[in-house]
């Protein structure tokens, strides 16, 4: 079995990590470049795979810059590291890996808040076993993804 890491990039994103054994690791994004590119170490085997979100080149007139900042910095780290150790790079559009879920998109909800309780609900009904946060629901729902759940 390969080792898998799903990242959600956001500035309070997180990984899932189904280790080559089996069992998923979840991880709120670390906070500097050398943490996330020991975390990734730690898991990395010869045929692991990392899948990312694919982030929107705009992110919207009601997300502070500083966030978007954030975003796109982490994007650079965990792909950066993620070549440099070796794994399999993929980007998923969150569009593919939301769809499958039938959660009726980010419109569906009134706010940003609202939505990512929406994706951690759904997380937690399909992970009851994981202790699924805000920062890695988006990451598991992608793991979700990543292991067959709507390809």
């Amino acid at each position: 079995m390969k080792t898998l890491v799903a990242v959600d990039p956001g500035a309070s994103g997180g990984l899932a990590i189904r280790d080559c054994g089996g069992s998923i690791w979840l991880q709120p994004m670390p906070d500097s470049l050398p943490a996330l590119v020991g975390l990734l170490r730690t898991y990395k085997t010869a045929d692991a795979e990392l899948w990312i979100e694919e982030v929107p080149k705009f992110t919207g007139k009601n997300i502070p810059s500083s966030t978007t900042a954030v975003l796109f910095q982490n994007v650079g780290r965990v792909e950066g590291a993620a070549v440099a150790l070796g794994y399999s790079l993929h980007r998923v559009p969150p569009k593919v890996w939301q769809e499958p879920l039938g959660l009726g998109g980010r419109k569906s909800v009134d706010t940003q808040a609202a939505w990512k309780r929406k994706l951690r609900g759904k997380a937690e009904e399909l992970y009851p076993t994981l202790d699924i946060t805000l920062a890695t629901a988006d990451a598991v729902l992608v793991l979700h993804y990543v292991l067959g759940g709507g390809r």
